[in-house]
């Protein structure tokens, strides 16, 4: 059953998924003489449940599962997965079945995150980490298309041809609307999709960096690559692997501070999963010389604010 046109209709898509988010201007005293001005890509304000750039990666994804008749829509995630938690809340909207197969044993309290995603009407699977691992990767679509031939197949983070579409169509439309001017793009990297998208949109000259939020995952930069091999231009990109604090969804005391001196100063809170480390780590870099400081920076803030929600106490803020 293909997505209710009427609900399709309310949810227009060329309307919704084409929001141009705002930008907002921070200042910078790194000491020692170095002044610098950056601007930031708000994407974790273009939908409060649809959250940052998993809104852009989702798009052609919904829309594929349209055009194709599927009746459902499956994907991959951990129990605080931004992903999963933005695809159940699409789905509920479009009225559309989803499924978030999660990676670990079934808990006895599911994670708010996960709740929301039961709420919103998603059913959900469960797979050890070791199996996990070996189906979360595109090359799952394959198999779970076969398995579920009336389903879409999402691979985890929305890492596909489709996520990094709706990722360019996005910076290309600021380019074309005279507002994506810079000498350097900085995002932070957990599947690559969106420093594909970024790396392959038509930009003019223009520097993409992407801080990995991983550690040790070395064959980051194959992924991207594989995203950008049929791409008809590649804008010069590059990973770093040196901001990860540990590991994914590891923090320290040094992070949270600097989460907390952002949202003091600037009313923007970061994740800190992401978007704490990628301008943790783009400081760092300006600091170090690594890029200049009247280069014209763009830093993106691609959203997962919910996530906070696995930290406890520790986000900025709390009462």
């Amino acid at each position: 059953m293909m997505i209710k046109s009427s609900i399709a209709k309310s949810f227009d898509f060329n309307e919704s998924f084409n929001l141009i988010p705002s930008v907002q201007e921070l200042k910078f005293d790194l000491g020692e003489g170095l002044k610098l001005a950056i601007d930031c890509l708000r994407l974790d304000q273009v939908h409060p449940f649809i959250s940052g750039n998993k809104w852009y990666k989702l798009k052609h994804h919904i829309l594929a599962a349209n055009s194709a008749g599927k009746s459902s829509i499956l994907s991959f995630g951990g129990a605080y997965s931004n992903h999963l938690h933005a695809l159940a809340f699409a789905g509920k909207k479009i009225q559309i079945k989803t499924v978030g197969v999660v990676r670990g044993e079934k808990p006895k309290v599911l994670s708010p995150t996960l709740q929301d995603c039961v709420d919103w009407g998603m059913s959900l699977q469960w797979l050890s980490r070791r199996d996990y691992r070996n189906v979360a990767p595109v090359d799952c679509v394959k198999d779970y298309s076969k398995k579920y031939p009336d389903t879409w197949i999402i691979p985890e983070g929305g890492s596909s041809e489709q996520g990094v579409l709706g990722v360019r169509e996005l910076f290309e439309q600021m380019w074309s609307a005279d507002e994506m001017n810079y000498d350097v793009i900085a995002c932070p990297v957990g599947s690559g999709a969106t420093l594909a998208g970024i790396a392959s949109a038509n930009l003019g000259e223009v520097r993409c960096i992407g801080f990995s939020a991983l550690k040790g995952v070395y064959d980051l930069e194959s992924r991207v690559e594989t995203h950008l091999e049929f791409s008809r231009g590649v804008n010069p990109w590059e990973i770093s692997h040196d901001y990860h604090f540990g590991g994914f969804a590891k923090i320290n005391t040094r992070l949270t501070d600097f989460i907390s001196d952002i949202h003091q100063t600037y009313e923007i809170l970061l994740d800190p999963v992401y978007t704490g480390k990628m301008l943790y780590g783009l400081l760092e870099w300006v600091y170090q010389g690594r890029i200049k400081t009247d280069a014209r920076i763009l830093a993106v803030h691609t959203g997962g604010l919910q996530g906070w929600r696995g930290f406890g106490d520790k986000m900025p803020g709390f009462v």
